[in-house]
């Protein structure tokens, strides 16, 4: 028997074990067409020599007879031998020491009770007596118990999650009984309580079944009595197979990170008779994934804690992926808590990536490709949606383990209420592997964006979008719109409310520039250069080679363009860009651009949705997506309908639980792909309510989202809902005065015979609180004074149920009336047209009451 000591990380629990509902899932190899048993080519014929160790000593003088040991500082035989250098030593430290006192006793004693004179207590100079091993002892009790305290907890992604405190439990409760082993259907455990193993690690008993035999609870009895992890490994059948099992171990002893358990030890026991060779790895206390999640009452996590636990694991597979390697079998048996940290164990399914041989993996987690890819980063990404789905969602599953795919949005409420995380889980299961996330970083980003959503969607608190591949909205478009179609009343210029494709272009974000990309100096050099002398500068750098696979280069030509107007040429660019960029989300964005300026909103709209799917954490898309489809109902001249239950309408705008049941008459889509179907009325409106709150729940800057929301809810004749939108638009922001007298304009829209008192006297309020220099003062009174005394008119009402005036008029119809002249006499006066000003008049004399003078 030997062992080999290297540094390295654990594994842990469950890789074969499967019990119903997918609750415990098997591990199984997944063998690629053409390997080999051993995990190895057939090239592999022989075995490098093995290494040897050669002794070094930096002090040895090949000259100098005189041998002298530099542990103990400088040769007294050898004048001019170099000094030693200094070791770490102990300085004794008693708190209670006197240097002026002679007399050394033991206060511990006195403390203790102890009525014995000084003089005749044992000088503390004797090692049974030193105080300092009390005061080591009592510190490590300390350092135990308060350990096994509840704390506070930790705050992760920002500060939007809080990971609970889980106190560590006794080791020996992970061990399993008789009847919890008999219920495995394993082979009983070759190893008991009390077995020795290399003479040094006492077995207390198996804690599991993994893919290759028990693991087991031991005491290392060499440092401390420390606890650990007994866990088996592939044995080596031959010389080719032993050189594979030793470089895997040269392999995991190299892993070191903070979120992977580390591997303590390597036993070769091929002395003994059970011959087992084992891994050692430190005890990572605490419940899996799988049994936290258990602990809540559905069975399911919070979606907010979820993510918090898979952001916290991200950077443990980016580390990995970072080193040429994939982990391979990530599910929640996988993932230990304890007290506030994540732990990933089970690291014996680490392989390199493109590896040959038998992939470890659990079916209904592992990826559906890799037994013809090998692992690969988009494999391990895959089992990261799957381990996400499993903890938010009741999945499916068939004879133990989880069906392949999501449920839809119809089977789940959860995705409808959360469309961005349903985005998410879809790009990173999806059965293309290409189509996933790229890397462990990207993954993290997109999923720190859907967990900002929902936080501002559930509990309506706004965290700033800190990473993101957009720039931030450049301009707003339709926030201006509903109030300056009151400017005709002073020119008689007509003026509508539609939204136009250039100002959505204009407003949008643009795609920050990729910083690894061969073309991010050039761009970045040329940022505030003229359109025209840009597209030339990178028209030449394309000829050169340096930048021959640059993506950013050719679409910062397109972009150019487009913001000089050239949208042909922009829409030639993009379709004579060769294959590699055509699969890039940026090509796709500047394709929905080009499209939507040139009035092809359907097509515009499968390109934002692309983008979409590709980026769910980005309101960017989200924005894109809203305003084509309220251009594509503009086009279908049902901008100003209702067309939405009310219940629907409401829902969708504030993303309540009432999207949990859907009336079943209803005719919305909630299809996945229901851009890329024949979009419905109902759908289209449906969507665009839905993104347009998704964007304005979570990104606060984003004032185009909350004017866009109102005019929908304003067409559904939901005008409170619409005004609540736009009170939320913030009081420093410098579109907060427009959105106030939009809200003026709200709440005297609709029909004269639903208008209400209460209505009315909120208007003129919110009016009265504008300063006095506001321009449109005159023609806001105008309009609320006009519902006032259509109000009246159509309820066949005198005047109002209470007796305060409005705006120094009485409320009466002869009095508003009166009010109506005077104010339309005044602007009459500032009209620049004299047509208009003679028309003004007429108005005021035909709106006057009737008199004898």
């Amino acid at each position: 028997m030997s062992t080999t000591d290297e540094t390295g990380q654990q594994s842990g629990p469950q890789r074969n074990p499967q019990t119903p509902s997918g609750e415990t899932e098997h591990s199984q190899p997944v063998s690629q067409p053409g390997s080999q048993p051993s995990g190895q080519p057939d090239s592999l014929s022989e075995v490098a020599p093995a290494t040897e160790a050669v002794a070094f000593d930096p002090f040895a003088d090949d000259d100098d007879e005189d041998d002298w040991d530099p542990s103990i500082g400088p040769s007294t035989g050898a004048p001019g031998a170099p000094a030693a250098e200094p070791g770490t030593s102990a300085v004794a430290f008693d708190p209670f020491a006197d240097d002026d006192d002679e007399d050394e006793f033991d206060i511990s004693a006195l403390l203790a009770g102890n009525s014995t004179s000084a003089s005749t207590i044992q000088s503390p100079k004797s090692p049974s007596n030193d105080p300092s091993v009390a005061s080591h002892r009592k510190a490590l009790e300390d350092f135990r118990r308060k350990r096994s305290n509840s704390h506070r907890g930790r705050t992760i992604a920002d500060g939007m999650v809080h990971l609970p405190y889980i106190p560590p439990g006794d080791p020996r409760d992970a061990v399993l009984d008789e009847e919890a082993i008999k219920a495995t259907n394993k082979p009983t455990p070759t190893l008991h309580e009390g077995d020795i193993v290399a003479g040094q690690y006492e077995i207390v008993g198996p804690i599991a079944h993994g893919g290759l035999g028990w693991i087991y609870l031991a005491i290392d009895h060499n440092v401390s009595d420390r606890w650990v992890v007994l866990k088996g490994m592939m044995a080596a059948k031959n010389e080719r197979d032993y050189a594979v099992v030793q470089a895997e171990r040269e392999f995991l002893a190299e892993i070191t990170h903070p979120g992977i358990v580390k591997i303590i030890n390597f036993i070769d026991d091929t002395a003994s008779e059970k011959a087992i060779d084992f891994i050692v790895m430190e005890y990572v206390g605490g419940p899996s994934l799988r049994k936290q999640r258990r602990t809540f009452p559905d069975g399911t996590m919070p979606c907010d804690l979820a993510i918090g636990y898979i952001l916290e694991l991200l950077p443990a597979l980016d580390y990995l992926h970072s080193r040429g390697v994939v982990y391979n079998d990530l599910k929640p048996d996988n993932v230990l808590l304890t007290e506030d940290h994540v732990t990933l164990i089970d690291v014996g399914a680490v392989t390199g990536i493109g590896a040959y041989g038998h992939i470890y993996g659990t079916p209904g987690f592992q990826a559906p490709e890799i037994a013809s890819t090998g692992p690969t980063v988009a494999s391990d990404i895959y089992t990261v949606g799957r381990t996400l789905a499993s903890l938010i969602l009741t999945l499916p599953s068939t004879n133990g383990v989880y069906d392949p795919g999501l449920p839809t949005p119809e089977e789940v409420p959860l995705f409808r209420r959360f469309y961005s995380l349903y985005r998410f889980l879809l790009r990173a299961c999806d059965p293309d592997p290409e189509r996933r996330f790229a890397s462990a970083e990207e993954t993290s980003a997109q999923l720190m964006g859907v967990l900002r959503e929902i936080l501002a969607v559930r509990d309506g608190v706004q965290f700033p979008h800190t990473v993101s591949y957009f720039s931030p909205q450049r301009s707003t478009y339709g926030t201006k719109h509903r109030v300056f179609r009151t400017d005709q009343l002073v020119d008689g210029i007509t003026r509508g409310v539609a939204i136009t494709p250039q100002e959505v272009m204009v407003a949008l974000p643009v795609p920050l520039v990729n910083p690894s990309d061969p073309g991010a100096r050039i761009l970045s050099a040329t940022s505030f250069t003229e359109p025209s002398e840009l597209i030339e500068t990178l028209s030449n750098a394309l000829e050169d080679p340096e930048y021959g696979t640059s993506v950013e280069i050719p679409l910062g030509i397109v972009r150019a363009q487009l913001d000089l107007g050239l949208v042909d040429q922009a829409r030639n660019s993009l379709r004579g860009a060769p294959e590699r960029l055509r699969k890039n989300w940026r090509y796709r964005w500047y394709e929905g651009i080009t499209y939507l300026l040139l009035d092809h909103f359907d097509e515009a709209l499968l390109s934002f949705h692309y983008v979409l799917s590709m980026l769910p954490g980005e309101p960017a898309p989200k924005l894109a997506l809203a305003a084509t489809l309220e251009l594509i109902g503009q086009r279908l001249g049902i901008s100003q309908k209702a067309l939405l239950d009310p219940r629907i309408a409401r829902a969708a705008a504030n993303l309540t639980t009432d999207l949990d049941v859907l009336p079943e008459d209803s005719a919305v889509s909630l299809s996945p792909n229901w851009a890329e179907g024949e979009l419905g009325a109902e759908t289209i409106r449906f969507n665009t309510l839905r993104l347009y709150a998704v964007v304005w729940a979570a990104n606060p800057t984003t004032v185009s989202s909350a004017f866009g929301l109102a005019r929908l809810l304003t067409a559904e004749g939901q005008f409170e809902m619409a005004i609540s939108q736009l009170d939320r638009v913030p009081a420093n922001s410098r579109h907060h005065r427009m959105a106030r007298l939009t809200t003026i304009l709200l709440l005297t829209s609709g029909p004269a015979i639903a208008m209400t008192e209460s209505r009315i006297r909120r208007a003129a309020r919110r009016l009265a609180e504008l300063p006095t220099n506001e321009p449109r003062l005159a023609q806001l009174r105008i309009a609320v004074m006009a519902a006032a005394l259509n109000w009246l008119r159509a309820s066949n009402l005198d005047h109002a149920a209470s007796a305060n005036e409005l705006f120094e008029v009485p409320f009466t119809v002869e009095g508003l009336r009166r009010g109506l002249e005077k104010d339309l006499r005044k602007l009459a006066r500032s009209s620049p047209f004299s047509r208009h000003r003679y028309r003004l008049v007429d108005i005021a004399n035909l709106i006057r009451p009737r008199t004898w003078r």
